[in-house]
């Protein structure tokens, strides 16, 4: 933002703007997933509903293995604010297995089979999980009609971790009403999603976009294709699935959807494609160019903690649309953005200041922890009595058109591959080993590295391991570098 857009106005004049350029609706009525699905299992039975591998499954089918295992997870005592781990690698079990939990009125939490173990351990002990579903359990509860539900909007649907500043993860908590209302926005908002259409169902479990992946098609009439696991990250194959199975609706970050154009260049692997949803990382005006120049297709740039229901803000790009630096668009519906200062005192335009979040799709806080959860889902003053808002540690500045520019982070959470860390995190897992006296790590060409003192000696390779059994994939540092002392600044501050 240049000065000479910077605009100087008071307080008051900059809550009026706020309050024109927030959404302060809230839904007419209000809804959940479980719903939507058994309603469309019964308009659609001989439908499509899911593709993985050379599995085939309609509606009737679908439905019938998701109600057997919700009848199967009630005989187990599973209930309203139940959580149930999901520990599977992606496939059709897996989808079933989340609609099972939902439509059980339980919660499911990802745990991850290919998280290190102490991983897994410590968020079912943190999510208080009565049991953890696996693909066996799956087969055993068998099928079954569809069942009478009484899930209540305002319950617990999932629970997704993310990384913590003290070191251990913390479970971010969304209910059904916030995702059906969510997914509504897209269906008939704007992505005019149906019959036909399918969304490509890639993203880990434990990154929310990837609920959106799996439901949206299930609640419209459309299908669901599974990648395998892995296939995530071989656009090969992402080409050739989405070419071969009609996907219509990807999410891609950035770096993705960049190797992807290059790699489909004078083909037309990716021309059925209607919806290009981008997040996590910045789209930058030459890659967007690119895509226009290569796809008539629409772009979808969106932005949101997982504190949220699957993102706070987004813009769209149609037709000859201008890409705008940095920008992550305006307010969802029901969502209030509020840009302010320490005094929690609205900023000017043009001006910098901590983004926070509030609103109707704003999650119920950190699971089974009151004392983070009061940290960082704070008191609402520009709300009703009790009102609460979501601190997201990002900094933003609002533009004279009322859409937002994203400017970086005010601790120490960066983006690898488009998922959220806390560098914290990374650095407690490297302390604990016996050998390291002091420990940093940084972000060096978007990858990260990790700088270590030690006691006695231990190689790269070592300290490696040791993350690598205390950590999932994305968060142990590529590279290990083991240092006689680290530098520090006059004032004794570390710097490597």
């Amino acid at each position: 933002m240049t000065a000479g857009l910077r605009q100087e106005t008071s307080i008051a004049e900059r809550l009026e703007l706020l309050a024109r350029w927030n959404n302060h609706s809230q839904p007419g009525e209000t809804s959940d997933v479980v719903t939507a699905f058994i309603e469309q299992v019964a308009r659609t039975p001989q439908a499509l509903a899911l593709v993985s591998g050379d599995e085939r499954y309609t509606y009737a089918e679908l439905g019938a293995r998701v109600f057997g295992l919700a009848r199967w997870l009630r005989e187990r005592g599973i209930g309203a604010e139940d959580v149930v781990g999901i520990g599977m690698p992606r496939s059709a079990e897996m989808v079933i297995g989340v609609l099972g939990v939902l439509v059980s009125g339980g919660a499911f939490v990802p745990v991850d089979p290919a998280w290190p173990a102490q991983r897994r351990e410590q968020v079912l002990a943190e999510a208080r999980t009565t049991l953890v579903l696996t693909g066996a359990d799956i087969q055993e509860a068998g099928t079954a009609e569809a069942p009478v539900t009484s899930v209540h909007g305002g319950q617990l649907a999932y629970v997704i971790f993310t990384s913590g500043s003290t070191g251990r993860p913390k479970g971010a908590m969304i209910r059904h009403d916030a995702i059906a209302e969510r997914l509504r926005w897209q269906v008939t908002r704007i992505l005019g999603f149906g019959p036909g259409d399918a969304s490509l169902f890639k993203a880990p479990l434990s990154f929310d976009i990837s609920v959106n992946e799996i439901l949206l098609p299930l609640v419209c009439g459309g299908y669901v294709v599974v990648a395998e696991p892995g296939g995530e990250r071989d656009p090969q194959y992402l080409l050739e699935l989405i070419a071969t199975e009609g996907v219509t609706f990807v999410y891609l970050v950035s770096s993705m959807l960049d190797v992807l154009l290059q790699m489909s260049r004078g083909t037309h692997q990716l021309d059925g494609l209607k919806h290009v949803w981008c997040g996590g990382e910045v789209l930058t005006p030459e890659l967007f160019e690119r895509f226009r120049a290569q796809l008539d297709t629409t772009l979808y740039h969106g932005y949101g903690p997982a504190e949220a229901t699957i993102g706070v803000s987004h813009v769209i790009y149609r037709d000859s649309a201008e890409r705008i630096a940095t920008s992550i668009g305006r307010p969802n519906p029901h969502t209030q953005l509020y840009v302010l200062d320490d005094e929690l005192r609205p900023v000017e335009i043009g001006v910098t200041g901590e983004l926070y979040a509030a609103g109707f799709l704003l999650g119920r806080g950190y699971v089974n922890a009151p004392a983070l959860t009061g940290a960082r889902f704070v008191a609402n003053p520009f709300g009703e009595p009790g009102a609460r808002m979501y601190r997201t540690g990002d900094l933003a500045c609002w533009r004279a058109d009322g859409s937002l520019e994203f400017v970086g982070r005010a601790d120490n959470q960066v983006k690898i591959r488009g998922m959220r860390l806390e560098l914290e995190e990374v650095e407690a897992a490297v302390a604990t080993h016996p050998a390291v006296r002091q420990a940093a790590v940084l972000v060096k060409d978007k990858h990260l590295c990790a700088y270590a003192v030690l006691d006695r000696p231990a190689s790269p390779d070592e300290l490696r391991q040791w993350c690598a059994d205390r950590l999932p994939e994305y968060m142990v540092p590529s590279t290990f570098v083991v240092l006689d002392a680290f530098p520090v600044t006059a004032n004794g501050k570390v710097c490597v």
